[in-house]
């Protein structure tokens, strides 16, 4: 018997168990994909952007374009900037 058989041999077993809780479980583990998270950014020239520092730069760029206004401060920084 193969890893998939032994999957729905175990989903027959829980459904005849009526226990619809692990049925549930094991067909959502048996059906469900992984989304991957990708970790690369295209610049303006539709270059990839692969080193981890160029992705919150090239964010920076982006929405200064789209807001039309020019970010000031560090990329990376969590702070707030102070409004004087």
């Amino acid at each position: 018997m193969n890893w998939i058989e032994e999957q729905c041999q175990d989903i027959e077993d829980s459904m005849k168990k009526n226990n619809s809780k692990k049925t549930y479980q094991l067909v959502k583990d048996l059906t469900s994909t992984e989304k991957g998270r990708t970790t690369t950014m295209q610049d303006k020239d539709g270059k990839c952007l692969t080193e981890e520092q160029d992705t919150p730069k090239r964010w920076s760029e982006y929405c200064s374009e789209l807001y039309n206004y020019r970010a000031t401060g560090d990329p990376l920084s969590t702070e707030r900037p102070s409004s004087n």
